[in-house]
């Protein structure tokens, strides 16, 4: 599965990287390029794709698994945000795979800010893929300061339940992985 990861990423990488659009206008919210850090996601092993229009960002993993034990893997994704503006996550899905017993944990917050946290708790006898869609919005009302560039950060980290289980977070196309979309409004008064 890896080798396939691998090449499939590397393929959206390449074909990114063909296509000349014009980044995103400064006049309009999005995202930039994510750093990352994290016994799950060390130097060298992921890749991201942000769409032209700069508001949704892929995260590719290649080495983010607990076989067994726990991986963690913590993202800083800078946001411009226009004069006037706020933004607020919006949506952001986890992919990968699970086998035996084991636990996803994910926070969500602004530098510097309060955010909410999910814990799911994944089970499999004989191995699975996994999807975990978590709808901001209907959790939180987390929103940035006005009119200012922010870092959104992730805090997420896997972990087996005993020693015959393992998790990964994966991708195998651009929807995988982790994608994150934002929301913005203008500020109040």
């Amino acid at each position: 599965m890896k080798t396939l990861t691998t090449l499939v990423a590397g393929t959206l990488l390449a074909l990114a990287a063909q296509t000349s659009v014009a980044a995103p206008s400064n006049n309009i919210v999005h995202f930039k390029a994510p750093a990352m850090g994290g016994n799950g996601c060390p130097s060298g092993t992921t890749s991201h794709v942000i769409t032209p229009d700069g508001t949704t960002l892929s995260i590719l993993f290649d080495s983010y698994a607990a076989e067994p034990g726990n991986k963690s893997c913590n993202i800083a994704i800078p946001v411009h945000v226009p004069n006037g503006f706020q933004v607020s996550t919006l949506k952001a899905d986890f992919r990968g795979f699970v086998e035996g017993r084991a636990e996803l944990r994910r926070s969500y917050f602004f530098a510097g800010q309060a955010g909410p946290s999910k814990r799911t708790n994944l089970s499999s006898g004989g191995g699975r893929e996994y999807l975990e869609r978590d709808n901001l919005l209907l959790i939180s009302n987390n929103w940035s300061p006005c009119g200012k560039d922010v870092n959104m950060r992730i805090n997420s980290r896997i972990r087996t339940k005993n020693s015959r289980s393992l998790i990964s977070v994966d991708s195998l196309d651009i929807k995988t992985g982790m994608i994150f979309k934002i929301q913005y409004r203008r500020c109040s008064s």
